[in-house]
């Protein structure tokens, strides 16, 4: 990958796919049969060590479970069971500033992950969102709403996340699940495919074209990390009893939107690898 500046932004205009180590590569080809991948936070990272970001998010916790303890029985929309650290929805201008030392762009914008993406997408990617999210569980929640429900993401048709794990997810903590191979080029990719314009097709026709081991439900312990293209089917954040703690990242092409935050380079963008400043800029 080459980089260039365009008046002040640094833009990419080439890509190289950048070596890969085992798991890294599991990972791509894991990605590249199913639309999914799941691996554990140390098997990619030696630091920042887990402990360091449990510790950062200990008091976004608390302050979240004072919310949670007044909610009501079940949400009406979206922000009512999200509880964003960093951003707000409808932004217009991105307020957030984060620093390159910060620990989640850190390890959002690491060659680690890029890695993945990028090999995954074969292209240089932006990083478009980087938050930390506590999700509220509803005891009375009798119906699914938003996001919750089975969806395809808008902004492109192979849009990557990543999820952390930073709390216990089980069933009653509302886990991420995918329909294994819903991806665009999947064998599920052609059923309301991307772009359609059917943001959430009915459960039950869904589920006669699916077969149930095709329905992914992603629990697991603290570390767990969740790659996916959420160009795929996808749904989360029905929580019941138990909150779900997480970091999430989300990955674009550079054709695409901007990002929805902002990087205090503080002179050093021209120390960063070359896919980092991609990435970031």
């Amino acid at each position: 990958m080459s980089v260039v500046r365009n008046q002040g932004e640094l833009v990419a205009v080439s890509f190289r796919p950048p070596a890969l180590d085992e798991t890294q590569q599991r990972i791509v080809n894991s990605l590249r049969e199913e639309g999914i991948a799941v691996s554990h936070y140390d098997d990619l990272f030696d630091e920042p060590h887990f402990s360091e970001l449990e510790a950062d998010i200990a008091s976004f916790v608390h302050e979240s479970r004072e919310k949670a303890s007044k909610a009501g029985l079940a949400p009406k929309k979206k922000d009512e069971f999200i509880v964003r650290r960093f951003l707000s929805r409808g932004e217009d201008v991105p307020k957030t500033r984060f620093s390159l030392d910060n620990l989640w762009l850190r390890i959002g914008a690491s060659e680690k992950v890029l890695g993945i993406v990028n090999s995954y997408r074969g292209e240089a990617s932006r990083m478009y969102y980087v938050d930390n999210w506590f999700t509220i569980p509803y005891s009375g929640a009798d119906k699914r709403i938003a996001s919750q429900r089975w969806h395809r993401d808008p902004e492109e048709e192979h849009v990557v996340k990543v999820f952390l794990y930073l709390s216990e997810v089980d069933t009653e903590a509302g886990p991420f699940e995918y329909v294994s191979g819903s991806f665009s080029g999947g064998r599920y990719g052609e059923f309301w495919p991307w772009g359609s314009g059917t943001r959430h097709p009915p459960e039950d026709e869904l589920y006669e074209v699916v077969t149930p081991e095709d329905r992914l439900t992603l629990t697991g312990p603290p570390a767990t990390m969740v790659f996916c293209d959420t160009g795929g089917f996808h749904r989360g954040g029905l929580a019941l009893t138990k909150p779900r703690i997480l970091a999430t990242w989300s990955y674009l092409s550079r054709a695409g939107n901007g990002r929805r935050y902002q990087v205090d380079f503080d002179g050093r963008e021209e120390t960063l690898p070359a896919q980092v400043r991609a990435a970031l800029a």
